[in-house]
């Protein structure tokens, strides 16, 4: 049966490009779409932001409540950093407790306000597991996608470097690279 056939392959594609938990894109398609940002920047005046987002106080849950309850989190937080975005913005979880997000057409600027909108939200959940309350938090870094930008690798690695200057900020901030990288 050839709609049969048709629906397993459209299974195992979406398999191959989505996290099974979170079911937002994986890192290999993330890695996709970071690449096809970079070109479109290169060739042209379009800027684009990459967002990284590692989950503050999340070990905890997981130490405490257990995987399951570190699992259903994580679905929350997914959700949650889905609905911080714009429609056509890419939020991907790279694995563990860290995300990422591809902003499109998106100044700098304006890339700041929504990781500053991702840590509010993602602070403002309440998860409750087995009659007890967890609060967490998130860090994001930003890095620009610019014509000049080297590779998706080095976007990536600024976004991360970016991240852990939040974390050392106290987390629960946002921090871009160029204010990292001029410092």
């Amino acid at each position: 049966d050839i709609s049969q056939s048709r629906a397993l392959q459209r299974e195992l594609a979406h398999s191959a490009n989505h996290d099974p938990l979170t079911d937002l894109p994986n890192r290999a398609a993330f890695d996709r779409a970071l690449n096809l940002a970079l070109a479109s920047a290169e060739g042209g005046n379009r800027r684009h932001c990459l967002l990284y987002i590692d989950l503050d106080r999340f070990k905890p849950v997981n130490d405490t409540a257990g995987h399951a309850a570190g699992d259903a989190l994580l679905k929350q937080v997914a959700e949650t950093i889905r609905g911080a975005c714009r429609g056509h913005d890419l939020a991907a979880r790279l694995g563990g407790d860290e995300f990422a997000v591809l902003l499109e057409d998106c100044p700098l600027a304006n890339g700041k306000l929504v990781g500053q909108k991702i840590v509010r939200a993602i602070g403002a959940l309440i998860f409750s597991w087995n009659g007890r309350d967890y609060r967490i938090g998130a860090s994001v870094g930003v890095a620009a996608i610019l014509p000049k930008t080297q590779s998706p690798a080095t976007s990536l690695s600024e976004a991360d470097a970016a991240c852990y200057a939040a974390k050392g900020q106290g987390r629960g901030c946002v921090v871009a690279y160029s204010e990292i990288a001029e410092a």
